[in-house]
C-alpha cells in the first residue's frame, strides 16, 4: 500500500526544538510531531507519487548504520496521519 501526504499547500510546517508543528488548513487542527513522525511527513511531502512503508523506511534509514525495523515504526505513524488528515492512501494509478 502506498501513502502520500495530503496537499502540502494545505499544511503549514514550523520546527521548534527538534519537533515539528503542523497546521492543517482543511481540518483547522494543529499537531505536534515527534522527530520520527516529522521525518515521515517530510519524506511523504517530498514524494508526491507516494511511498510504501518499506520505501519510507529505506529512505529514513539512509546513512544510519544501526538497522531497525522501520516498517514496524512507520505503519502506526501512517495510520495516525490518516486519522489526523495529514496523509492518505495513494491510488495505485500513476500520478498525472
Amino acid at each position: 500500500m502506498r501513502w502520500r501526504s495530503v496537499d502540502s499547500n494545505l499544511l503549514m510546517l514550523r520546527e521548534f526544538d527538534g519537533e515539528l508543528v503542523v497546521r492543517n488548513d482543511v481540518t483547522g487542527s494543529t499537531h505536534l510531531l515527534d522527530p520520527l513522525a516529522a521525518e515521515v511527513l517530510r519524506t511523504l511531502i517530498a514524494a508526491p507519487e507516494g511511498l510504501t512503508a518499506a520505501e519510507l523506511g529505506a529512505r529514513l534509514a539512509e546513512g544510519i548504520e544501526e538497522q531497525a525495523d522501520w516498517s514496524a515504526l512507520i505503519e502506526p505513524t501512517l495510520m495516525e496521519f490518516q486519522r489526523l488528515g495529514l496523509a492518505e492512501r495513494a491510488s495505485s494509478a500513476s500520478p498525472s
